[in-house]
């Protein structure tokens, strides 16, 4: 038996046990290979697939893009035009009533405001009774004016006084210039 032993281990030579370790090692990484691949697959494919695209081909849109197209419809109201409403009205040049330029007097842009009182002066210069009618309540509105922190819009109250309202007042008689006065009278003693 000895005999046997000896021949056994001459023939085991060591590059031999090298080349059979090798081998087994390789065995062994493609077994592990070949697991994670059926782990894949078992777990729902692969995570992140590249895809090749062709030269000159357009990209097809991601799947989550967002559709940002917007679709409307004007929706026309014959019956409701403003047109038709100030049918009846006087308006300035810019096709404002005196309601609409007497709250943009109150606007928090001076140049609004401005722009307000001229248009004022134009309804009073080409309808006169417009002033007649609603002396009033524009001495009321424009008398918040007076004290106006922007120096351009007092000077065009101040043109809009002296040329229009004023001697409107002084044809009404007695009673419209005491309007006026009285108004000034209040604001002159709310604002002191």
């Amino acid at each position: 038996m000895s005999g046997l032993k000896v021949k056994a281990l001459q023939s085991n030579t060591p590059i031999k046990i090298h080349s059979q370790a090798l081998a087994l090692e390789e065995k062994m990484v493609q077994h592990k290979a070949q697991l994670k691949k059926q782990q894949k697959k078992q777990r729902g494919g692969v995570d992140f697939k590249k895809i090749k695209r062709k030269i000159g081909r357009k990209l097809p849109p991601p799947k989550n893009a967002t559709n940002t197209q917007v679709k409307s419809k004007a929706i026309v109201l014959p019956e409701q035009s403003l047109a038709s409403d100030k049918a009846g009205l006087a308006v300035s040049k810019k096709g404002l009533t005196l309601k609409e330029l007497l709250t943009q007097t109150s606007h928090h842009n001076a140049k609004v405001r401005r722009d307000a009182l001229i248009g004022i002066r134009d309804i009073f210069l080409k309808h006169p009774a417009e002033l007649k009618m609603h002396r009033l309540s524009v001495i009321e509105k424009l008398r918040e004016r007076m004290g106006d922190e922007d120096k351009i819009v007092r000077e065009t109250l101040y043109q809009l006084l002296k040329a229009v309202i004023f001697p409107e007042c002084k044809e009404g008689g007695k009673n419209g210039s005491l309007e006026v006065w009285r108004a000034l009278f209040v604001y002159m003693v709310h604002n002191a």
